[in-house]
């Protein structure tokens, strides 16, 4: 049987008191509930990258606005690829560089606190060049998928999603990169073996072993500051904790047929097959308006990727000054552990670090108590009035639909789960939710992969499953480009696929229709 829906909140009761109007939750971005520091680090991205306030109720970000900022002059006038590329992704980069190379050594704990705050307010600096490109390069893909429809019918923006896949992607690059790893550690059964074992130090005593971990630093160094998804700041990344890459490597090694390279063969023939079908059936006069609109949508899936793998590591490396700042106050006897950190305000780590006491310890278990049971919590998607899709301009509301998945209305079927088709084919399969990374190598290869969202970390699970279910996201969101990338079907925006499907039951999913049915 499906499991209870968690409760919701008790309104009026949790709502703040200048939540006047409409106050929303994003559950694709942030689904789960944040410690008090990380409460912090997202307060002030939202007030910088998107110049509007948030609050956290019962541990949830709840923001007095919806949707990406608006883009500045400059990248309407040279194009938010290009400045994308050339300026913003270089200033993000050496940001991230500098946070990681700093030696945080020789600072005291409350020179850390302040080095943090800094750190945390031109995170959120950086973070607003990731926003200000959205409309202008989601603009010709949004209107490339309206006309489709218009043109196609119902098929056509999946058609178009899935021409889209051509480009060279940074998600995807980071699959390929794991499935290099598996390559050098198929070179030796001794080395295959200590791989699979994740024991780090058998591995570097096997033969080969200094070689691959050589490539395995490199790979983690490249893309192992990723936190798993936007929110967790209070999560190791894995460049902390290598065990869940390595537990995705011995998935794979077990089933060389679930690589990303033998994913990426299959992706190109579904390429392949709906080019030949956009072909076939668009009308004559139709052509040349439709491959205009192609070329000028031609870097969406790219530019997607890369927002997503730097959103993720500018909010991993904010890791980085704030364990030092653990460590520091473990030392003082004010923390247990240095990751315990994240569960203080930043005022309350001011006045701990200028006066220790081990009586914080206590405060961080209570802490960790009430984020345990907020866990349990199904935040509601708004507090105060509920806001309206017909007052936003027609692009908001193209974006709120395509990418965020609005619209879809849950069944109310048992085993009928309706969603958004976001991923060609039919698959049946064994059910298997997984609700964060640390879970990964529950997911056992051809299993139904079914979680809230997925964000680039995510991505080499993709190889493993048979077929992806999530509770959020349209067919722009980053689990139907990655299904697609990995030719796998998905459906997506289900709201209530976690909660309805039961772990471990047959189901069936259509990436054709957005039906997903339990079998039994």
């Amino acid at each position: 049987m499906p499991s209870p829906a968690p409760r919701t909140f008790d309104a009026p009761f949790d709502r703040p008191e200048d939540a006047a109007g409409s106050w929303t939750h994003d559950p694709m971005h942030f689904p789960h509930p944040l410690p008090p520091l990380s409460q912090d680090m997202m307060l002030n991205v939202f007030l910088t990258a998107f110049g509007y306030r948030g609050t956290f109720v019962q541990g949830y970000l709840f923001t007095e606005g919806a949707g990406p900022p608006p883009p500045t002059e400059e990248v309407l006038a040279r194009g938010a690829v290009t400045i994308w590329n050339e300026d913003f992704v270089p200033s993000i980069t050496a940001f991230c560089r500098d946070v990681r190379d700093r030696d945080y050594s020789g600072l005291t704990a409350p020179q850390l606190v302040e080095a943090l705050a800094e750190t945390t307010a031109k995170s959120a600096e950086q973070f607003r060049y990731t926003m200000i490109v959205v409309f202008p390069f989601m603009g010709p893909t949004l209107g490339l998928m309206g006309f489709s429809e218009q043109v196609l019918g119902a098929e056509g923006p999946m058609l178009v999603a899935s021409v889209l896949q051509a480009a060279t992607n940074d998600s995807a690059l980071a699959g390929e990169g794991l499935g290099d790893l598996i390559a050098l550690a198929a070179t030796s059964a001794e080395l295959r073996d200590a791989v699979s074992s994740g024991d780090l130090n058998q591995i570097r005593a096997s033969a080969g072993g200094p070689a691959f971990m050589a490539a395995f630093e490199r790979y983690l160094s490249e893309y192992g500051w990723r936190v798993d998804d936007w929110s967790l700041m209070h999560k190791p990344t894995w460049a902390e904790n290598p065990q869940v890459p390595l537990r995705m490597l011995s998935l794979y090694a077990g089933d060389p047929e679930r690589s990303p390279a033998k994913a990426m063969e299959r992706s190109q023939a579904q390429r392949k097959a709906a080019e030949a079908e956009l072909q076939r059936r668009l009308p004559a006069e139709a052509r040349p308006q439709f491959e205009g609109m192609l070329a000028a949508a031609s870097q969406h899936v790219p530019m997607s990727e890369s927002r997503a793998r730097w959103q993720l590591t500018l909010a991993g490396v904010l890791r980085i000054p704030a364990i030092a700042l653990g460590h520091k106050l473990v030392e003082a006897g004010a923390l247990a552990e240095a990751n315990d950190v994240f569960y203080l305000s930043l005022d309350e780590l001011r006045a701990v670090a200028a006066s220790p006491t081990p009586a914080t310890k206590e405060l961080v278990t209570a802490r960790k108590q009430e984020l345990a049971g907020q866990l349990k919590l199904q935040a509601p998607p708004f507090l105060g009035v509920p806001p309206s899709m017909e007052d936003m301009p027609p692009e908001a509301q193209a974006v709120m639909t395509r990418f965020f998945g609005f619209g879809v209305t849950p069944s109310t079927e048992a085993r009928i789960i309706k969603g958004n088709a976001a991923s060609k084919g039919v698959v049946t399969g064994r059910a298997r939710v997984i609700r964060n990374l640390d879970q990964s190598d529950l997911l056992q290869p051809g299993e139904i992969l079914v979680c809230g969202l997925t964000a680039a970390p995510w991505t080499p699970l993709f190889a493993i499953a048979g077929g992806v279910v999530t509770d959020t996201g349209g067919i722009l969101s980053h689990s139907a480009i990655c299904a697609r990338e990995y030719a796998i079907p998905c459906v997506v925006g289900t709201q209530v696929g976690t909660r309805q499907i039961p772990d471990g039951a047959l189901i069936s999913v259509n990436g054709d229709t957005g039906i997903v049915e339990i079998l039994g």
